[in-house]
Order: C-alpha cells, then sequence, then structure tokens
C-alpha cells in the first residue's frame, strides 16, 4: 500500500523549501496527487527514486536532492555548533577557509557516497574501498593542520549524525516503517564505519611512520 506524504513533509525529505517542490511538481519533474480540496500529495515510493536519480543526474533541477539535503545537514550542523561549548568548536576553529572549503568537498563527495551505498546494492564492495579513501582524506586534511586523531573522530561522528538525521531522521517525514528504519540505519552505519576505519588507518600509518624516523638505525648495545 503507497503512503502518501503531504507537500511539506515531502519537501522535508528531499531538504528543499516547499516552494521548490511545487515547481518541480508542476513541471512534471516529481509525480503529485490533488485531493478533493486542492492539496498536494506525494508518493513515499516517488521521493525516493526521484532522490536516488537526483544522485547521480549530471543536470539535476535546481538543486539536487542529495545536494539540498547535504546543504540541510550543513547548516544544522553549523547551527549546533554555535550552540556549543567551545571545546566541542576547537577542532573546527582550526581550519583557514582553505581548509574549510576542503572539508565542504569531502562533505559532499562523503554524503554522495553514502546514498548511493544506500541505493546501489550492487556497488557497495566498490564504495566501502572509496568510502575508506574518503576517510584517509579526511585524516590527511587534519594532520594537515596539526588537528589529534580525538578531535578528527568527533568532529566527523558529530557530523556524521546530522547527516544521518537529514537523511533518515524521524523527522524527515520519510514514514518509514520500523523495519525499513532499522535497515536504514544498518546501511548507513555499516558505510560510515567503513569511512572512520580509513581515517583511523591513515592516522596510524602516519603515527607509525614517525615513530620509525624516530628509531635508531642500529640497535643499542648494552654493557
Amino acid at each position: 500500500m503507497s503512503r502518501w506524504l503531504t507537500l511539506s513533509a515531502a519537501s522535508k525529505l528531499l531538504g528543499v523549501h516547499p516552494a521548490t517542490l511545487r515547481q518541480w511538481a508542476d513541471a512534471g519533474k516529481i509525480p503529485s496527487y490533488r485531493t478533493p480540496g486542492g492539496h498536494r500529495r506525494f508518493r513515499a515510493e516517488d521521493i525516493r527514486v526521484f532522490l536516488m536519480q537526483a544522485s547521480h543526474s549530471d543536470t539535476p533541477p535546481e538543486l539536487s536532492a542529495e545536494e539540498s539535503l547535504f546543504t540541510t545537514a550543513l547548516v544544522e550542523t553549523r547551527r549546533d555548533l554555535q550552540r556549543s561549548p567551545p571545546t566541542e568548536q576547537l577542532w573546527y576553529s582550526q581550519f583557514d577557509e582553505s581548509g574549510m572549503e576542503n572539508q565542504r568537498m569531502l562533505g559532499r563527495a562523503l554524503f554522495e557516497k553514502a546514498i548511493r551505498y544506500l541505493t546501489l546494492p550492487q556497488q557497495r564492495q566498490t564504495l566501502i574501498i572509496e568510502g575508506r579513501g574518503l576517510g584517509e582524506a579526511y585524516a590527511n586534511a587534519s594532520l594537515k593542520y596539526q588537528i589529534s586523531l580525538l578531535d578528527t573522530v568527533r568532529a566527523f561522528q558529530f557530523f556524521r549524525q546530522k547527516l544521518l538525521r537529514s537523511l533518515i531522521g524521524a523527522d524527515s517525514g520519510a514514514q518509514l516503517t520500523e523495519r525499513e528504519s532499522l535497515q536504514l540505519r544498518e546501511d548507513f552505519d555499516a558505510f560510515f564505519d567503513e569511512v572512520l576505519f580509513g581515517l583511523i588507518d591513515a592516522y596510524e600509518r602516519q603515527l607509525l611512520g614517525e615513530g620509525r624516523a624516530e628509531e635508531p638505525s642500529t640497535p643499542l648495545i648494552e654493557g
């Protein structure tokens, strides 16, 4: 049985303004239905198909659904950072403008691959490898600014939760069943855990490499 979403719920799921979704519906870019009272309704299944197609489109309508979701998560992250204690803002403040732009690029790439992982099971093995590579890129970006592993992991987990909330959070309007919601969360965590493993592994290799460089080239002789 189809689940119908209001204009407000569907726009929240896609992360766009209701007026934008209304324009897409009027242009035939996403199916909609009008109730006898003239209110728009959208099938949850159609929203998911639109999201998947938008994530692969080179010329998406205005802002792609994927980009809209990422933008929503980014806005929420910045807002929550402003409200957080200074100690939690420390990692964010250590980047200069160039570093922050690189973080935004990594975030978009991360979210894109997360969506592909959720919607294209046949590509998961490849996406896991790419996800680990993104984790390494996050590590290298932090190492460049001498940010600790602990602060980097905290920042990564903070952003991860914002992306999860924007994509499959309870307030997204998706009206998923308990089983569907659980499966999405499990898949989401499976992908982001691999990214985190790549991040930690890159830090470990860097630190171990530095440690070896400091060791004497010949063993010490006692006596």
